[in-house]
């Protein structure tokens, strides 16, 4: 799967609002909800278009909605609502912002206007959108241990390791292997790159693209929510998971990996999930 980042931002509404009015509109397409997750009825087969979201806890006044919507589908979450809605992305071809309201998108930074820190300004913005200002991903306690590969993360966890200490050494033996490999004849980078991905379980950081860039310079400018970024929807869905586990067999003993999920999201039972499908796209 093609790693990406997707988030929708709605200020003075509720959670449960946002819920109602993201099944309502998704209602009107034909999409019914399912419930994949311990406890529900899965997921009906002959589903061919999902729409896989969560509703986080609001903070700071807003709430913010995880996963992909279609953009169509943001204008009438916007009309549903009566409010604008905010939407971000980043994948590894882009990344940005837009504001849905009414019948419209807006993809410009002057859209953006009414979401600037006090004390930003348009020009600030404009360069921003435009690449010109740098601000580097901010770290993410919630992913501590992260570089390590799965199994070794849950070897970790079942050891009682502090994981940043385990990641961070795991990549300085990472740094010397590939550093090492590097003065080999006939190792091109790419093939180095090709290997370190396979040995960390994962690929490069979408954060650390010149499109996650501008996306964390952007957003350094506007009152977004502290949560803005993290935790993803992978983190999510996996934490979420093991709390309705938890609430469905409370004697059995964490799967690996557990505990880990929800340490990265500990107030994961306070989402929403909206999750819903349809067997063929209407109207």
């Amino acid at each position: 799967m093609t790693p990406s980042w997707h988030s929708l931002y709605v200020a003075d509404v509720s959670p449960e609002a946002v819920s109602a009015a993201l099944i309502s509109v998704l209602g009107r397409h034909g999409y019914t909800p399912y419930d994949p997750f311990p406890g529900g009825a899965g997921t009906p087969p002959g589903l061919t278009d999902l729409v896989r979201l969560f509703v986080a806890p609001a903070q700071e006044g807003g709430v913010r909605v995880l996963g992909v919507l279609d953009r169509a589908l943001c204008t009438e979450l916007s009309a549903a609502l009566d409010r604008p809605v905010l939407v971000a992305w980043l994948d590894e071809k882009s990344g940005g912002f837009a504001l849905a309201m009414g019948n419209t998108i807006d993809e410009t930074p002057d859209a953006l206007v009414p979401y600037l820190r006090i004390g930003s300004t348009l020009d600030d913005l404009r360069r921003a959108w435009a690449g010109e200002v740098r601000v580097d991903a901010p770290p993410d306690e919630a992913q501590a241990g992260q570089q390590l590969p799965p199994a070794l993360r849950d070897l970790a966890e079942q050891q009682g390791v502090d994981l940043r200490k385990a990641g961070s050494l795991f990549e300085q033996l990472s740094g010397r292997l590939f550093g090492g490999l590097a003065g080999q004849a006939g190792e091109s980078t790419a093939e180095q790159e090709a290997a370190r991905a396979v040995l960390m379980g994962g690929g490069r950081d979408l954060w650390n693209s010149l499109a996650g860039v501008r996306v964390c310079a952007i957003a350094s400018l506007l009152t977004l929510p502290a949560n803005w970024r993290e935790p993803d929807w992978d983190a999510v869905r996996d934490a979420y998971h093991a709390c309705r586990m938890r609430e469905r067999y409370p004697r059995m003993t964490p799967l690996p990996g557990d505990r880990a999920a929800l340490a990265a999201v500990p107030d994961a039972a306070a989402y929403w999930p909206v999750f819903m499908g349809r067997t063929r796209a209407e109207g």
